[in-house]
């Protein structure tokens, strides 16, 4: 029996690969997984490569596992994932103690690299293991990306978008449900893209009318929905939907034309605006997420201020900041890079201001009423549990503080009764009787 410890760094993306390989991994018999890396016969760490700080982080981790090993030479070090996808001569050079490497086309044959077993698995993503509370799952719908944004390292690591079947997503999703799985998260570089690569205009529409079907799922949630391919008819679906959730990921990074267009970033300010008029209209209490990038090296002060009063004024329910990653082999690498303390002092500011929008929206939910989704008890307050409503994505967004005994995946009436912080509520169950 042989003992391992897995590493799990980056997005949900790289998550579900990692949920594959625990599942091949499992299908053999021959191993049970352990926490303690000390314990690990085999220690995989599942790599980011995206920006700095996550290459950073997937090194620290590299690192971490080999020192083990130096104490125990018995042990085996794999490194999988996109840091290696991308690094794949200079991380084989420099890493001369890593005995296994992986990339993210060779989840498959894991098992053979990592046991020296042979596996015959027809479907490996019926084997998947999740790893996320039992209620949530993430449903990979595609890989890669044609977008072609030029700051971005997805497509060289990744490759241009390649869509799963649509059968095949539905049998994972059928699954997933089987295993008790309510809440679905529909992932992919660009979930709104789904199926452009066969010609097909409205996959995501039609993925998610199939979707709709499955009993046992409750809330169906979308990320990473590319601004100029959200169409009408998927809006107009969205809006009409008993499980699709009213929540849109919408990735912006930027708004000022020029920064947009030195970007690659397919639309104008114009579009934007018009979009998210388009979607608070057509979808009543729609939440609206978003994600910015600031300090890219077209950003004067100018386009910064633009930026800086663009979100004071559209007040997004959510928004996440990130400092410009300049990295090799993206088109912006040879646009240079802004000073780090240009970079830091901006995305303090606008921190800040979102801050502040948080509170601002935040105090105009009490008294409302939500249905919430129970994820865990609560740690920080006892008596409670930690629940989200339908504006709330899982590890990404605020929790709602929710009072009461539930159980994770619960779905429970509430009345939001106050703020536990600025991102984070407090609600009363609604008693029925």
């Amino acid at each position: 029996m042989k003992k391992i410890a897995v590493i799990s760094l980056g997005c949900p993306k790289n998550l579900v690969d990692t949920e594959n390989m625990i599942g091949l991994l499992k299908a053999t018999g021959d191993v049970i997984f352990v926490d303690n890396l000390k314990d690990a016969d085999v220690i995989i760490v599942n790599t980011c490569g995206f920006i700095q700080p996550a290459k950073e982080e997937s090194i620290d981790e590299i690192l971490t596992a080999i020192e083990e090993k130096k104490e125990n030479p018995e042990k085996k070090v794999v490194v999988a994932g996109c840091l290696y996808q991308r690094y794949k001569e200079e991380l084989r050079k420099e890493l001369p103690e890593v005995d296994v490497f992986i990339g993210v086309d060779e989840i498959e044959k894991s098992v053979e690299k990592i046991l020296n077993q042979k596996i015959a698995v027809q479907k490996p993503y019926l084997l998947r293991e999740i790893l996320t509370p039992p209620h949530i799952a993430y449903l990979k719908i595609s890989e890669g990306c044609s977008n072609a944004c030029t700051y971005c390292a997805i497509p060289l690591i990744r490759g241009k978008l390649k869509s799963r079947p649509i059968e095949e997503v539905i049998e994972e999703a059928k699954r997933l449900a089987d295993k008790g799985v309510k809440e679905l998260y529909v992932i992919a570089q660009d979930t709104t893209a789904y199926l452009y690569d066969k010609g097909e205009r409205e996959g995501l529409v039609k993925l998610l009318e199939e979707l709709e079907k499955i009993e046992g799922i409750e809330w169906i949630r979308l990320m990473y929905t590319y601004p100029s391919h959200i169409s009408d008819s998927l809006i107009d679906f969205v809006a009409n939907s008993e499980k699709v959730l009213k929540y849109f990921d919408v990735p912006l990074q930027h708004i000022n034309n020029k920064v947009l267009a030195s970007m690659g970033r397919k639309y104008t300010k114009k579009y934007a605006e018009e979009l998210i008029n388009k979607l608070r209209k057509r979808i009543p209490d729609i939440t609206l997420r978003t994600t910015f990038i600031v300090g890219f090296p077209a950003e004067g002060e100018k386009e910064f201020e633009e930026l800086h009063s663009f979100i004071k004024e559209v007040e997004f329910d959510w928004a996440g900041f990130f400092k410009y990653s300049r990295e090799e082999g993206t088109a912006a690498y040879k646009l240079g890079d802004l000073p780090e303390k240009v970079k830091e002092s901006r995305l303090n500011l606008i921190e800040e201001t979102q801050y502040s929008i948080y509170e601002k929206k935040h105090l105009q939910l009490i008294g409302k009423k939500f249905s919430l989704i129970v994820d865990t008890e609560s740690e920080e307050m006892p008596g409670f549990v930690e629940a989200r409503s339908y504006r709330n994505a899982y590890e990404i967004d605020g929790i709602v503080y929710l009072k009461g005994n539930f159980k994770p995946g619960e779905i429970v009436e509430a009345e939001i009764t106050g703020l536990a912080s600025n991102v984070d509520l407090i609600a009363e169950p609604i008693w029925k009787g």
